[in-house]
């Protein structure tokens, strides 16, 4: 009862045709009270530089499932994306990640009269490769049962998320703190299936991961400036 339990919620998030970015913000509360800042922000979409890094031509030319240095390999392909773009549907998850954390009095996504400030930055890179399960695929072959069988399998991947040009500015343009970048790289075991799914909900729970340390460098650079 327990994997068909892990399989349903795994099936709704990640493993959709229609792929969404978005992960749970709720369980986001701190153990212990932290000083919010008085100011009221908002975040304009993210800039997508992506097309410019050459790695990330992976996922704009080719399916879920490709060949790279002779393995078969799963990658977060563009082409199952819903119809928000990725940099758009990064935005909104920071924009309510922020407001969890209560890092500052209130968060706005893109633009808003009520605002103070606003921040910006340039999306590098969202991208995500995994080997490919043959486990997972034969298991699949046996329905149901199958699949409950091999639902715990994992197998090696590489997860890089790079937002730069990160910056907090008063609404008059006037440059308050220059954050710099902020690179993360992921090397694991990630859950596996048989149709390359599941490597979006990887790069979901590691963007759950990035944003949260984010936040946390944000504070800590704020930490003697007077907002």
């Amino acid at each position: 009862m327990k994997k068909i339990l892990f399989l349903w919620p795994l099936f709704l998030i990640g493993c959709t045709i229609s792929q969404k970015i978005v992960y749970r913000t709720d369980d986001l509360a701190t153990n212990q009270p932290m000083e919010t800042i008085p100011a009221k922000v908002e975040v304009r979409i993210l800039e997508d530089n992506r097309r410019n890094i050459e790695e990330n031509n992976l996922l704009f030319d080719n399916p879920r499932q490709v060949r790279v240095d002779k393995k078969t390999m799963c990658i977060n392909s563009e082409k199952h994306y819903a119809k928000d773009t990725v940099v758009t549907q990064i935005t909104h998850l920071l924009v309510d990640h922020l407001n969890q954390e209560r890092l500052f009095q209130k968060v706005f996504y893109n633009t808003s009269n009520e605002s103070d400030y606003y921040l910006t930055g340039t999306l590098n890179s969202f991208f995500g490769e995994q080997e490919f399960s043959t486990g997972a695929a034969i298991g699949a072959g046996f329905g149901l049962i199958g699949a409950l069988a091999t639902s715990g399998i994992k197998t090696p991947g590489k997860i890089i998320i790079d937002i730069s040009d990160l910056k907090l500015f008063k609404k008059d343009g006037t440059l308050v703190k220059d954050f710099g970048s902020f690179y993360k790289e992921y090397n694991d075991e990630y859950s596996a299936d048989s149709a390359c799914w599941c490597i979006y909900w990887n790069m979901n729970e590691m963007l759950k991961d990035f944003n949260t340390q984010l936040i946390e460098k944000i504070r800590n650079d704020l930490h003697n400036i007077k907002l």
